[in-house]
């Protein structure tokens, strides 16, 4: 399954957290993508 990591949207900040652009916020890179608040995930080219 994929995470934010694996999202287009995903910055990393640190190890673990990454600010998401297209949710808005800050998350935890490792975050089961099927949990994304606002269903924003893509996956990266």
């Amino acid at each position: 399954m994929p995470t934010c990591k694996d999202c287009r949207f995903y910055t990393p900040v640190d190890d673990e957290k990454g600010n998401c652009s297209g949710q808005g916020s800050e998350v935890l890179g490792d975050r089961d993508a099927g949990r994304c608040p606002t269903r924003t995930f893509q996956p990266k080219d």
